[in-house]
């Protein structure tokens, strides 16, 4: 009888300190997914105030001086002034005796780049990952002007699956984004883990500003049709209130122990320590008595 009543209080000891160990496990991982895909929409939260700085400026004009400045990266168009009536004419043909009135008017001629809210975005992104942040974001859709920002396998299977999730919505709420309304859109986004890392894409939503350049290729301006660099075979068809590509963040994932450590209160983790405490005591005390030799009757 006492031999079966240690076996049993094994047995219980052993599922208890089982329970501990995978259940506070499960819980740290819980809390880091928790916490990676919080800093994941912290990301896309960035990216999307980027860019909605940029727009309400209508863009942002880089600026360059002298004719041979180097160009500031992709733009879409650029406007060049110079800064007197007589650096004009002399840039403009104007006969003048001083060779050194043109090299001075070469010299000032100032330039204006004009780059979109979108390629705002990416050179926000494209700094990021040239810095070695731990977090990094893309903006792609499933079809694209530029080819360098095409979409990768998670970003098509996150495309489609936000789109699907899109259509699902009752008439009620897709008629009232279409309008602009946005408070009775629930969050479009998709999220796996893969190689240690985190994956999350949320929608962009074409607005009606976003169909000026992505309509359909008839209508797109001049500067896009005839500028190789946003001839990519795409960009194009664009619906206002629509899901139009997604902004695609990837974030590592955090060491579990290392989250618990810092994400639990200090009391929860004496809990926990004296529970497993307790569940070895008892393994311990089954195992004494198990091979505890039986005193013999004199």
């Amino acid at each position: 009888m006492r031999r079966s009543s240690g076996v049993l209080i094994l047995v219980f000891a052993a599922v208890l300190m089982g329970s501990l160990l995978f259940g506070g496990w499960r819980a740290g991982e819980s809390l880091m997914l928790s916490q990676t895909i919080s800093e994941g929409r912290t990301v896309a939260d960035m990216a999307e105030n980027v860019g909605r700085w940029a727009s309400q400026y209508g863009g942002v004009h880089v600026r360059t001086q002298g004719a041979t400045a180097k160009l500031p990266g992709t733009f879409l168009t650029r406007s060049v002034f110079a800064l007197s009536g007589d650096d004009a004419s002399v840039l403009n043909g104007a006969r003048t005796q001083d060779r050194q009135d043109e090299r001075g008017a070469m010299e000032r001629v100032e330039a204006y780049h004009w780059k979109n809210p979108a390629l705002i975005q990416r050179e926000v992104s494209d700094t990021l990952a040239a810095s070695g942040s731990r977090s990094q974001y893309r903006l792609t859709a499933q079809s694209v002007l530029n080819r360098n920002n095409a979409p990768n396998a998670f970003e098509v299977e996150a495309i489609k699956a936000i789109q699907a999730s899109f259509d699902k919505l009752p008439p009620a709420v897709t008629q009232a984004v279409a309008k602009g309304d946005m408070s009775t859109l629930p969050p479009q986004e998709y999220w796996r883990v893969e190689n240690g890392r985190l994956l999350y894409a949320r929608a962009v939503m074409a607005q009606s500003s976003c169909l000026k350049c992505h309509d359909s290729p008839n209508t797109a301006p001049a500067f896009l049709r005839t500028n190789e660099q946003f001839n990519g075979g795409g960009g194009f068809g664009y619906v206002a209130g629509k899901p139009a590509g997604v902004i695609s963040v990837t974030v590592p994932l955090q060491d579990v122990g290392g989250v618990l450590q810092a994400g639990l209160p200090p009391i929860v983790i004496a809990a926990f320590a004296v529970a497993a405490l307790a569940a070895l005591g008892l393994i311990g005390v089954a195992l004494g008595g198990l091979f505890r030799q039986p005193s013999k009757k004199k």
